[in-house]
């Protein structure tokens, strides 16, 4: 059972992952979320030591891997 506390953070958008949780909301690995930021593909942030990917630069990088089949369509 919920706690009202939890249910709150649940209805809070996140604006930034781990590089755990980046991997979990892509579906990628973190090993793959390393190497795209290695490659410069992903573009992160620092906040001491902590690595933090943008929600809307992991919909980005998303966006630009390439397609298969079908011509994507804008969202």
């Amino acid at each position: 059972m919920q706690t009202p506390q939890t249910d709150q953070q649940a209805q809070i958008a996140k604006l930034a992952y781990t590089p755990e949780e980046a991997a979990a909301a892509t579906g990628r690995s973190r090993t793959r979320i390393y190497k795209a930021l290695r490659d410069k593909e992903l573009t992160a942030r620092k906040d001491g030591k902590r690595t933090l990917f943008e929600a809307s630069e992991l919909k980005r990088w998303l966006r630009e891997l390439p397609t298969i089949g079908r011509e994507a369509t804008a969202a």
